[in-house]
Formats: C-alpha cells, sequence, structure tokens
C-alpha cells in the first residue's frame, strides 16, 4: 500500500514519546533509526528454553537468557518450578522490556533489556502463546489459547489485572499504531476480535477468516491491514482494518508460520515464512483494499523459518530457522540472505527491538544455554505405506513424509518427527540402523496421524522422543513405514 505520511500521524507518533516511545519496526519510511548498537533482536527457544540475544548492529549473538532447564532435563520433576517452553515474545514501545511467554507453564516473563535481568513472573491461564505490551509499556495483553479471553498482566508488578472475553482460543495480541485499538486472533474460531483499549471492551469480531486454526497475525505500519496466518490451511487471511473487512484469503503454501511488514519505494511489502517448503514469500500490497501480489521467494539457510521480524529503517529482515536453530540476515535490497548465526534451540518467535541498550554493552546475565555446539540434523524420509494400503489415502495424490529432526539436549538426544500427508488414526513406526549392528534396521519410535488437514490427509505436528542418538545411530538408514 502506498503510504502517505501524514502530518498529524508524525505528530502522535514521534511527538508522542510518553504514550508510543522509541520508534520500533514494522515502521513507516523514513520514520525508523538506521541500525545502531543500541538494538538487538530476541529469539525464543523452545527445546534450550531459552532467549537468545543478538546485536543486528554486527550481527552477533550475545548470549542467552535461561528461563529454566532444557527439554527433559529436570523440568517433569517435582522440584521443577522454573519455566518451561520459551515460545513467544512481544516488546514495550519504548524498548526498555520485553515479554516471553512459556505455554506449558503458563509462564509471563518479562526482561529489562539494558541488563537482561528478570522484572517479573507471572502465571497466568492456560497455554499462553503471544503476547505485547500495551502503548503505557507497562501492561501485558496475553492470548491464551486454552481459554477464551485474553489476560491482562501488570508486566512490572506481575500480577493480574484483568480478563477480556474474546472468541474462543485466543492466541495473539497486537495494537494498532495510535494505541486505542487492540486485535486478536484464535485457534477455535475464524474471527479476529477488535478490542478498545480504554474500556478493554470487545466492540466488533470480523468473521469469515480463511481457517479456524489461526496462530499468529501481524499489522502493517500504517495501522490498514492485518494478516492472520492459518498454518494447519496453509493460507492467510488479509484484512482491511480500515473498512473492517476481510479482503482476500491467500495461498502461501505448507504450513505458514509468522508475517511481517516493510515498507519497500513507498509501498508496503508483506513478509511470509513457510515453513515446510523452507522459504520466505514476499507480496506488494498497494492498499490495505487490495489483494496482494506476489514478487517472490527468499530461500532460507536452514529448515522451517518461522519467526520474523525487519528493522525500523526498512532495510533488513531476520528469521529463525526452527530446525536448524539458525537465524538469516535478509538484504531487502536484493532479497536474498547474506549471512547466518547459530542461535538457541528450535526458535518460534522473533522480534526486533530499536534502541533496548542505549547504554553499556547489555551483557549482562546472559549465558550460553541452548548454543549447542552439535548441529542439528534433519533428514526428510518417504513413508512407507502397507502394501495395497494406498487406496485407502485422500484423492490428493500426495506422496507421505516426515522431517526427522535430532538435536543434543545436554546429556539426551531429542529426535523430532513431523509426518505429512499420512493416514488419519494410523500408526507409523520409525527405524534406524544402529553404527555396530551389523546393519539391522531397529525400531526406535511409534507414532499417529492424530491431525486432519483440509485436503483429507493428516498429521502428526510434532512427535518427540528422548534418547542418545549421536555416535549411536545412522541419520540416512532412517525409514518410517506404516504398522
Amino acid at each position: 500500500m502506498k503510504i502517505r505520511f501524514s502530518p498529524l500521524f508524525a505528530t502522535i507518533l514521534l511527538g508522542g514519546r510518553v504514550a508510543l516511545g522509541q520508534v520500533q519496526a514494522p515502521a513507516l519510511a523514513g520514520v525508523g533509526a538506521p541500525i545502531s548498537p543500541a538494538d538487538r533482536i530476541y529469539c525464543g527457544d523452545q527445546s534450550s528454553n531459552t532467549i537468545t540475544v543478538i546485536s543486528p548492529y554486527d550481527n552477533t549473538v550475545l548470549g542467552t537468557i535461561a528461563l529454566g532447564s532444557s527439554r527433559l532435563q529436570d523440568v517433569i520433576g517435582p522440584q521443577y518450578v522454573r519455566s518451561t517452553n520459551s515460545h513467544g515474545l512481544g516488546f514495550s514501545r519504548d524498548g526498555k522490556y520485553i515479554v516471553s511467554l512459556s505455554v506449558t507453564t503458563n509462564t509471563v516473563t518479562v526482561v529489562r533489556t539494558i541488563d537482561n535481568s528478570i522484572v517479573s513472573q507471572t502465571w497466568t491461564d492456560r497455554a499462553p502463546h503471544e503476547a505485547f505490551f500495551a502503548p503505557d509499556n507497562r501492561t501485558v495483553w496475553v492470548g491464551t489459547r486454552g481459554t477464551n479471553h485474553v489476560t491482562v498482566v501488570d508486566g512490572l508488578a506481575g500480577k493480574i489485572l484483568d480478563t477480556i472475553h474474546t472468541a474462543n482460543g485466543p492466541s495473539k495480541v497486537v495494537f494498532s499504531p495510535d494505541g486505542t485499538t487492540a486485535y486478536v486472533n484464535h485457534i477455535r474460531d475464524p474471527i479476529l476480535s477488535i478490542v478498545d483499549v480504554a474500556s478493554r471492551t470487545t466492540v466488533q469480531n470480523i468473521t469469515g477468516l480463511d481457517d479456524v486454526f489461526s496462530s499468529d497475525m501481524q499489522i502493517s505500519a500504517d495501522g490498514g491491514t492485518i494478516w492472520t496466518m492459518h498454518k494447519m490451511a496453509g493460507t492467510a487471511t488479509v484484512i482491511d482494518l480500515n473498512a473492517r473487512r476481510v479482503v482476500t484469503a491467500v495461498n502461501v503454501g505448507v504450513e505458514p508460520n509468522h508475517a511481517n511488514f516493510a515498507v519497500l519505494n513507498g509501498t508496503t511489502h508483506v513478509f511470509t515464512t513457510v515453513g515446510a517448503s523452507n522459504e520466505t514469500k514476499v507480496y506488494r500490497q498497494d492498499s490495505p483494499s487490495s489483494a496482494p501480489v506476489y514478487l517472490t521467494s527468499i530461500r532460507s539457510s536452514g529448515i522451517e523459518p518461522h519467526g520474523l521480524w525487519g528493522s525500523p529503517d526498512n532495510k533488513w529482515m531476520f528469521t529463525v530457522n526452527e530446525h536448524s536453530d539458525t537465524v538469516d540476515v535478509i538484504s531487502l535490497e536484493t532479497m536474498a540472505v547474506t549471512k547466518t548465526l547459530n542461535v538457541g534451540q528450535e526458535g518460534q518467535a522473533l522480534i526486533y527491538v530499536a534502541n533496548a541498550v542505549p547504554e553499556g554493552n547489555g551483557t549482562a546475565n546472559l549465558g550460553t544455554q541452548g548454543l549447542s555446539i552439535t548441529a542439528a540434523l534433519n533428514k526428510i524420509v518417504d513413508i512407507t505405506s502397507k502394501p495395497g494400503s494406498e487406496s485407502m489415502m485422500p484423492a490428493s495424490n500426495k506422496t507421505p513424509t516426515a522431517l526427522v529432526t535430532i538435536r543434543s539436549l545436554g546429556g539426551l538426544d531429542m529426535v523430532q518427527v513431523i509426518g505429512r500427508d499420512i493416514k488419519l488414526n494410523t500408526s507409523y513406526t520409525m527405524s534406524a540402523t544402529c553404527q555396530q549392528c551389523n546393519g539391522g534396521q531397529v525400531p526406535l519410535l511409534s507414532f499417529n496421524a492424530t491431525m486432519k488437514s483440509p485436503d483429507g490427509c493428516g498429521s502428526a505436528p510434532q512427535v518427540l522422543s528422548f534418547f542418545k542418538w549421536y555416535d549411536v545411530w545412522d541419520l540416512e538408514s532412517i525409514q518410517i513405514s506404516e504398522t
């Protein structure tokens, strides 16, 4: 969409420092500052249970903030009281705080950016997924998927202030640029709820989203457009916030994750990560009411790109590759990856915070948990069906496959399987050859397809098993078959 810079909007955005604070991305053209040593990038690392801290000025990984132990070390013990499954991230507009969501322990953790110290931890309702600070830079609005309401938390005092009724399964909250309106997507209703910030009440629901499950979304710099991502359907719903209506649905690809915006040559561009095809797709959208136009694809350096965020000067985009434990630095001039950084394990959300560390080096309280010296292993495996059972597959004629990912997690290795285009309610077994076992295939784990995809196939989104893999089993020997 073409950006017309309004003097009123400039006053709100630049003059209202107390209300809106530092200019953050996505930002209008010419408003955001160039990348500086004070800026930071943060990744929510699910398996290592950390937040990776990066300096985008020189593309250096500074360290990690540990929120608890890595997966399956002591997290299921009766004495364990810390957080588990670092996932979603948000920030305050003044850049002084970030918020991290731990899905398994229902924890909202607020971190001070200047020294990476934990300010507060609040235990909220079931399955908090994504959250953002309200424009007051203090209250945090949390999408709690296990409920039908947004939870409002005092991020500095660490206590629940309020709940706001929405549709079923609120997943994320974003705010309009002027801070008066919040938007909430959901995972059990095809609805975008519109909330008045001052009264904390839902004032309207936009219905007719392309799928009932919307995991993530993002709002454009001018506040005119939201893209809601539908991971299970492979689509995105484009919403005109001026008219408050659905414009269209875009067929993005298999397993789209997050979207974000940048203004290039005066026009809004949309970037969507597509996990299964390891790419970021780029679209142009000329106005909030117009259908987007596909432009190009940026190939990821790794596997399963997930979270992404741009720099406020609209020159760079950063994406985290969930199954490679890396972050790609993308030039928006060349639309190509220019550098790749090793980060914490199984990155989910990624945010860019301008002026997070206005003084000092910002490395206090950082460690190295999750920065594994052993690279993650990935392999795509064709799944073998039982003889004669091929006719039971849906008419999509897709080849059943699985992505197998192996990570070292401090004494235990995590073996993860994503099964795609398989039969619902059917059992599958993964086997491999022991490096010193004379070539015999040994069964290692079994799983079922429990989630239905729109084309009638089934999927197994996250199968996990923990045992010693490295130096024992052969990656190239992996087989998965219907049992």
